[in-house]
């Protein structure tokens, strides 16, 4: 079962907003989820507090086993973990069939995103095997300079980037007060496409295997 880790070294890029939506995604589309949260703050369990996705809170010494038993349960299951450096990371990026690394146009979520690509790498080494991963940039304004330069750095730093992306809108704003999930249209558009562009790089990490 395919396992999707939202991973950064750092706070705030909207890892956890992404997660809950694509954890909600998959479940409209008629797949069995099981999410899984990992940092200490839970908030991952906020975000769903008012879902229909089970989630488990899960501490990082118990990871491994619970993201095996969540894929005896799931054909799908949602990895959010704490956005600090932690062993729970390292773990979790070595059970993940795609790691996704939220980034903001800002330059302190760039130097992380290399960060935490480092840390994708040391897994590929422990494991013997690629993981695929790729950056996804978030809270995006499109005719920003910034956002510009922000896909230059990632590309200066060889961090691969999908080319979807997550542009700034109050609904992802809102869902943080009510843990439901976000019914805008925009939004599922949004999280529709990036979807299919994780299921894509599963499938060329398959191939390539």
């Amino acid at each position: 079962m395919a396992v999707f880790v939202f991973a950064s070294t750092k706070g705030g890029p909207g890892k956890t907003t992404t997660a809950a939506c694509i954890a909600h995604h998959f479940l409209r589309e008629g797949h069995t989820v099981k999410a899984i949260d990992s940092d200490p703050n839970q908030n991952l369990v906020k975000r769903l507090s008012k879902s229909d996705v089970p989630v488990e809170v899960v501490e990082e010494e118990g990871l491994l086993a619970a993201i095996k038993a969540a894929q005896a349960e799931a054909e799908i299951v949602v990895v959010d973990v704490a956005g600090v450096l932690t062993r729970g990371m390292l773990y979790a990026v070595a059970a993940a069939s795609v790691v996704i690394i939220p980034c903001s146009p800002d330059r302190n979520d760039v130097i992380e995103a290399v960060k935490t690509q480092m840390i994708i790498q040391q897994a590929q080494e422990i494991k013997g095997r690629a993981i695929p991963h790729a950056a996804l940039l978030t809270k995006v304004n499109r005719r920003a300079q910034v956002t510009a330069e922000t896909v230059d750095q990632l590309t200066v730093f060889k961090v691969p980037m999908l080319t979807v992306d997550i542009p700034m809108r109050t609904a992802y704003q809102q869902a943080s007060y009510t843990g439901v999930p976000i019914a805008d249209k925009a939004v599922q558009e949004d999280i529709a496409a990036l979807a299919d562009q994780i299921a894509d790089l599963m499938e060329a990490g398959h191939a390539a295997a």
